[in-house]
């Protein structure tokens, strides 16, 4: 076959275009599954990056423990509660690995991969509330506060996080001239999230004309990366705190001057 087909484990071949991960899981005689799955559809599945495998419940604990980059391999000795038409000889279904993700991440990631599931396309509205059925009862908080606007994982994240602090958000604020922006704070700041996805010299000029655009219609604008939501959080909540009170100050102080133009006499 001129090297189009490769031997990964004994009873086991790929094709030669396979990438790593279906390689490691064809070794493992596994499936990928649960976050490493999700991340094959932009699914946000938090921060852990090793490799999930699902096998067979009676299968052998017998396995390779680190994949081909070193990273560690994390086993789901399982059957399929969801199978379906989507789930392949190297993958696990939509559903099975959503429902496996929600089981493995903490609440607040956990909420934030449904919202993205939907967000992407991964899964429909209906069956992310099937898989909220059957979640565990940790979850049972943060479920009824899904809103399904999110445009990211870090967007869900800075949202709930932004409210639970006391704040009135609103998502996907719709501005003219502008399109929509992500979160509206307090009525008086606009933050941007931008996640991995979204870095890169191509984005730097829309992303300064949108900031720009948000400052002239009299709205404070942030822009939060990735890193500073999920590891300098105490930080960027004091920044967004300062520019919310200031915002607000400065609001205050229009509106005094225009009641007092008003109060003048004529």
């Amino acid at each position: 076959m001129g090297g189009a087909i490769g031997r990964a484990a004994r009873g086991v071949y790929i094709c030669a275009h396979a990438d790593r991960d279906q390689r490691d899981a064809a070794a493992a005689h596994a499936r990928i599954s649960c976050l490493s799955a999700l991340r094959r559809a932009n699914v946000w599945a938090g921060i852990d990056r090793s490799l999930h495998l699902q096998l067979p419940a009676n299968a052998s604990t017998r396995r390779p423990t680190r994949d081909r980059g070193g990273q560690p391999i994390r086993y789901h000795w399982a059957h399929p509660r969801f199978p379906g038409a989507a789930e392949r000889s190297w993958l696990v279904s939509p559903m099975e690995a959503l429902w496996q993700a929600i089981r493995c991440l903490d609440e607040e990631h956990a909420i934030a991969c449904l919202e993205s599931a939907v967000h992407e396309g991964f899964l429909t509205i209906d069956q992310v509330r099937e898989l909220c059925g059957r979640a565990p009862a940790r979850l049972a908080d943060g479920i009824r506060e899904l809103e399904f606007t999110a445009g990211s994982g870090i967007e869900t994240i800075v949202r709930r996080r932004l409210r639970h602090a006391g704040y009135s958000v609103a998502a996907q604020v719709s501005v003219a001239g502008i399109g929509d922006e992500d979160l509206v704070v307090e009525d008086c700041v606009a933050i941007e999230t931008d996640g991995e996805k979204w870095h890169g010299p191509n984005r730097f000029h829309a992303d300064r004309a949108r900031d720009l655009k948000t400052e002239a219609l009299g709205r404070r604008s942030i822009r939060l990366t990735q890193h500073q939501v999920l590891y300098e959080w105490e930080t960027t909540l004091a920044a967004i705190e300062r520019v919310v009170t200031d915002a607000q100050r400065e609001r205050s102080r229009r509106f005094g001057r225009i009641l007092t133009r008003l109060d003048d006499p004529l």
